[in-house]
This record gives structure tokens, C-alpha cells and sequence, in this order.
């Protein structure tokens, strides 16, 4: 599944730094544009999201550690989803809509741009 950004509110980069990256469809409120990355889905799979997949995103691959027991239906319904990229402090059962991603290198994505592509395999 593909889906392109569209646009990236002023406060993305700096979650990605702390390794958080929240995305949402062209319905988000306001507020949430401030810190999101909107995007716009190729395809209308549903239930992409499952520990093992990949989330490939500006040239790097993620392998998907955890996926909370709400983050496939707010991807599906509103396109919303918030990734921890190689994050270790987190306890993942607090964050049911959040799926957690790492890499072999455990290197984070420090930027993500207008028509970016991200895959979910």
C-alpha cells in the first residue's frame, strides 16, 4: 500500500528528531496539520499494518515491530497514525493507535518532504 504526502505542518520535523512521526488525512483538524505529515492514499487496502510488515519511508525500510490494537481502524477510517522509529522508552500497550518501527542501523528519518512516498508492505 502507497500513500503520497501532501503536505508537512511546521512542527514535523521537529518530532521526527525526537523519533515520532504522526500522519493524517486532508480531514485533520487544524491543530493537528501544525504536527503532521497529510497524506493522500493510492489505494484503499485495508489492515495493512501487521508486526514483520515493512514501512518504507524518504529511501529507508522499517521493519514493524508493533502495531496497537486501534492503529489499523484510525489508518483505514482517518488515515491517522502515529510511528515510533527505534524507540526503546516507550511501553507500546499505552499507545493503542501507534505503531513502533526500527531499523538494523537504528537510524531515524530527520526529514520528510511534500511528495514523499511511504509503503507499507
Amino acid at each position: 500500500m502507497k500513500t503520497k504526502v501532501i503536505s508537512v505542518g511546521p512542527e514535523v520535523q521537529d518530532l521526527l528528531a525526537v523519533g515520532c512521526l504522526i500522519m493524517c488525512n486532508s480531514t485533520a483538524p487544524a491543530e493537528l496539520k501544525e504536527v503532521a505529515a497529510i497524506h493522500e492514499k493510492e489505494s484503499d487496502e485495508k489492515d495493512v499494518l501487521h508486526v514483520g510488515g515493512k514501512f518504507k519511508i524518504s529511501g529507508r525500510e522499517y521493519t514493524i515491530d508493533f502495531v496497537g490494537n486501534e492503529a489499523n481502524d484510525n489508518f483505514n477510517e482517518l488515515g491517522h497514525l502515529s510511528v515510533y522509529f527505534n524507540n526503546e522508552d516507550e511501553v507500546m500497550d499505552k499507545l493503542p493507535g501507534a505503531i513502533f518501527v526500527s531499523s538494523k542501523d537504528k537510524v531515524n528519518i530527520s526529514e520528510i518532504k511534500e511528495n514523499d512516498i511511504v509503503e507499507i508492505i
